[in-house]
């Protein structure tokens, strides 16, 4: 989970006061964009989003705001839907149950309850799931948590009825386990990718500075992007796509053009949205844990860029501590928000923009909405309107004008 909880899972933040002492440092979330400390930000003249449409809006006139869906959940770290024609809205809490929000109402119990599989606390704990693109028919869906022993499983469960709002589920099929050496970086993000392969964004394997240099170690499934052809049936072999990821607490595709959007969680003092097409996506190397961001890990260092990506927005930790990972507006309700990146931080509990200029740069604001929650995910409904899980307790729908 995000950091000081990829979210670090994230230590209990009073709503009132919005930089509580979580504990999400070991293990950062993806935290925002441009940085408040000298940090580069690119004219905001000829703006186009990342599939060439025309921004009439400068994202500085932009005004996000949020209004209340529900009440009443346990730490939820994420959200999502079916695809199913339901209208249901899915809520991950880290406790290990998903909860069914069914016409903006909460429904009292869980769609699937996994509280006695998975170990929580910190960045341990459910932290992922997807739904099958034929879950309609299929009724498979895909977790990602943390186990009793604190290592990585990546399951399939099948509802035997998916239309029921409390379904029976079969025996789960193992898709991919990996130990973790240390509690914390556990990513936790999984995402069916545009070619239909189920895509697990996995940590470093925790501590700090990746101390077993895994992040850059082929043979290793830590610090990675990894991809599994679930359709041939239970643990697929992984294929690794991206290197030199820390903390991907979470990543999205752009639902108009495929592009990847990674938040990768930083160390000591930057934070990172990275940003690939999905068709040059395999073989990047992101460089952690020799770059931070733009700048060589730790920063008294020497490093050749040659062979390396770097991010399209960082922000240093004057800004914010622990980057949430969110997706591109494709909504119909905010117009001012088609084509924009929205992110947030956890620890310092903002949300963001960020947008693709035509020289392929980003431009971003940030510091909206300070003190009102403690984004740990973003999502989004069937009609492609966003959500943010307030880690307290809440779920919002985000809004602009």
């Amino acid at each position: 989970m995000p950091k000081r909880p990829y979210l670090p899972l994230f230590a209990v933040v009073a709503l009132a006061s919005l930089i509580a002492a979580l504990s999400l440092s070991a293990c950062k979330t993806a935290s925002p964009p441009a940085s408040s400390d000298g940090g580069s930000k690119p004219a905001t003249s000829a703006l186009v989003s990342s599939d060439g449409a025309s921004q009439s809006k400068s994202l500085d006139r932009i005004k996000l705001g949020v209004k209340l869906v529900t009440e009443g959940l346990d730490q939820p770290l994420f959200v999502t839907n079916a695809g199913d024609g339901s209208g249901r809205l899915f809520v991950v809490e880290q406790t290990g149950r998903v909860r069914v929000i069914r016409d903006g109402k909460l429904l009292p119990d869980p769609f699937l309850d996994l509280t006695g599989n998975v170990s929580t606390g910190g960045e341990r704990g459910l932290l992922g799931l997807a739904f099958a693109p034929d879950f309609k028919t299929s009724g498979d869906l895909y977790v990602d948590y943390t186990d009793v022993n604190g290592d990585t499983v990546v399951e399939r469960y099948t509802a035997e009825d998916p239309a029921s709002d409390t379904p029976f589920f079969n025996e789960p099929d193992p898709v991919f386990a990996q130990k973790q050496p240390f509690s914390n970086h556990n990513g936790g993000g999984i995402m069916f990718a545009p070619d239909g392969t189920l895509w697990v964004g996995m940590g470093d394997g925790g501590s700090a500075g990746d101390p077993g240099d895994r992040a850059q170690n082929p043979k290793v499934m830590l610090g990675k992007m990894l991809s599994f052809d679930v359709a041939n049936g239970a643990q697929p072999k992984p294929v690794v796509v991206m290197t030199g990821l820390r903390n991907p607490w979470r990543f999205s595709f752009d639902t108009a053009n495929n592009d990847v959007w990674i938040a990768d969680v930083g160390q000591d003092v930057w934070e990172e949205i990275d940003y690939t097409t999905f068709a040059e996506a395999q073989g990047r190397n992101w460089g952690w844990n020799l770059w931070e961001g733009n700048h060589t890990y730790p920063e008294r260092s020497t490093q050749a860029r040659d062979g390396y990506s770097f991010p399209i927005v960082e922000y240093s930790h004057a800004k914010g501590e622990s980057i949430t990972g969110g997706y591109v507006y494709r909504g119909a309700a905010y117009p001012a928000l088609q084509g924009v990146y929205v992110y947030g931080d956890f620890v310092n509990g903002w949300l963001a923009m960020a947008r693709r200029s035509s020289d392929g740069a980003a431009e971003s604001r940030d510091l909206l909405l300070k003190g009102k929650l403690v984004p740990s995910s973003f999502g989004v409904s069937e009609d492609d309107e966003l959500y943010v899980c307030d880690y307290n307790g809440a779920l919002f729908q985000v809004t602009a004008r």
